[in-house]
């Protein structure tokens, strides 16, 4: 999966500092063990515990579990999701350029929600402008303004529409027209009248259209401004005819085709259910690629662009009929050799893509790879699986560890952590209840020989046994947390704990906290 535009801080990274590793138990509170499994209570004695050892950790720790513990408090806690929201825009201003950007542009967001009637106020507080901040910032704030007019159409109705013009009017003056914005909040304008006043509904699309057109085509724009416009034809295609849009398309097109692509670095990538995939290396045919939708209802420019783009032939193809796809697309170092920098890596995606839409093709996938890393990948797909295909998934660990046996803890409680999955989906209480046991013993014992030699690797797969554990065996679990001496770490687990608890009751077992596998920076 490629990155998303504006980076977003991934909230269980298992990584501490070596200073954290050093720090002492008692430096940390003490978990406290309640007996009201999943109850309000509990969850925000875990959110709360975490917070607060967050606080003694270093800035990109900090941020990076921050926006979390404010998402599940915010649920419980309205008040307190507003304070630590505060204090995560705050401590943005320990960061600097695009890393200050986004924690600034997390914390709003959250803001916006949790205070509505301050939503443009606070959409005017983000600096775009910041030092250092380049073109991947702007769409930080073009998802803001998604937010703020979705939240004044849900509360004014149409009546709304007039101050979201003006308000995007100001936005374009100083920086970048928010053209998506727009669309989404004229779409959601208009949902009441499909199939009452339909003719009444596209009038509307076509009054914010007509002039957001007219603007694109006498404005100068960039690179991210193409996209944004891309993003309100798309928003639109449905409720506009579509030759409405058509003249709009090829204009857009044409300025995609212009693009400096030494200045711009995107890629994309399609796949489809049935296992193909294909990748586009550079930020033309990366844009084009997400356009497909639009692009494949013009045959002729569909026909154009497959017999000019070579590299975009064959994914297009891929989206065409009634082929169901998925596109991904985000910043990239560009091609090298024709393929991507990590064949491995890009394999090893694959599989994690498809494990959610087809078993069997992430199989084939991770059939491809060499022995230690297909082990790791099947037992990835098994976890995925389980919920659905518990016997699959057991075949899948069975497979994995045939001629593979665990050459270390960490590999050891990767299996344990796939079993329990599998285990728990089969309700076999006393098989998962031992397996438990075993993984929070090799995972101490881990951790404290990586605290022994003073690294701050720490094993992955504990925040998935955590995830089982505290849905199935609590106690056993917060005990497991309690007695962890790495302050960064129990506060990742506390937040991965809390967490599950907020969303475990509404999930089946196979839902666990997706993993983003980020292609390098080049």
């Amino acid at each position: 999966m490629l990155r998303p535009l504006c980076a977003v801080f991934a909230p269980f990274l298992l990584v501490a500092s070596v200073s954290e590793a050093q720090e002492s138990k008692s430096q940390s509170p003490k978990a406290t063990v309640v007996s009201s499994h999943g109850s309000d209570a509990t969850i925000i004695s875990l959110l709360q515990q975490s917070h607060d050892l967050g606080q003694q950790l270093p800035f990109l720790v900090r941020v990076s579990l921050l926006p979390t513990q404010v998402l599940e408090i915010s649920e419980l806690r309205a008040d307190l999701g507003r304070e630590w929201a505060n204090e995560l825009f705050a401590l943005s201003f320990q960061g600097e350029g695009e890393e200050r950007l986004d924690v600034q542009s997390i914390a709003t967001g959250f803001l916006i929600r949790l205070n509505p009637d301050r939503a443009l106020e606070l959409l005017h507080s983000v600096n775009t402008e910041e030092p250092g901040a380049d073109v991947a910032g702007s769409p930080a704030k073009m998802q803001l303004a998604i937010q703020v007019f979705d939240l004044l159409i849900d509360r004014d109705g149409v009546r709304a529409l007039p101050t979201l013009e003006q308000e995007a009017e100001l936005m374009g003056s100083k920086g970048h027209y928010p053209y998506a914005a727009l669309g989404y909040a004229a779409n959601q304008a208009t949902l009441k009248d499909w199939g009452r006043d339909n003719q009444h509904a596209i009038r509307v699309l076509q009054s914010f259209f007509d002039p957001a057109f007219e603007r694109y085509s006498h404005t100068a724009h960039s690179y991210p401004d193409d996209l944004e416009f891309g993003k309100m034809l798309q928003v639109l295609d449905g409720g506009l005819p579509f030759e409405s849009l058509q003249p709009a398309l090829h204009m857009l097109v044409r300025n995609l085709l212009a693009t400096d692509t030494r200045k711009y670095q995107f890629e994309a990538d399609v796949y489809t259910n049935e296992g193909k995939s294909a990748k586009v290396h550079n930020a033309i045919d990366a844009a084009l690629l997400s356009l497909a939708s639009l692009i494949n209802r013009d045959p002729e420019l569909t026909q154009q662009l497959q017999s000019t783009r070579s590299e975009l032939q064959r994914a297009l193809e891929y989206t065409k009929g009634n082929q169901q796809s998925s596109i991904g697309f985000g910043p990239g170092g560009g091609a090298r050799n024709g393929q991507s920098s990590d064949s491995l890596a890009d394999t090893r995606m694959d599989a994690f893509r498809l494990s959610h839409v087809n078993p069997e093709a992430a199989i084939a996938k991770a059939e491809q790879l060499p022995d230690d890393k297909r082990a790791s990948t099947l037992l990835e797909v098994a976890r995925t699986i389980s919920g659905d295909q518990p016997e699959r998934a057991a075949e899948l660990i069975t497979e994995a560890q045939r001629g593979n046996e665990p050459a270390d803890d960490e590999k050891h409680l990767d299996s344990i952590a796939a079993q329990a999955f599998v285990a728990a989906a089969q309700n076999k209480k006393d098989e998962l209840d031992e397996l438990l046991k075993r993984g929070f013993e090799l995972a101490s014992r881990d951790v404290l020989e990586q605290q022994r030699i003073g690294s701050h690797r720490f094993p992955p797969d504990v925040g998935t046994l955590v995830q089982i554990g505290i849905q199935n065996d609590p106690e056993l679990t917060i005990a497991f947390i309690e007695n962890l001496s790495a302050t960064g770490l129990k506060a990742r687990l506390l937040l991965q704990a809390g967490s599950t608890l907020s969303m475990g009751r509404r999930l089946p077992l196979s839902s666990r906290p997706q993993i983003t596998v980020e292609k390098a920076d080049h």
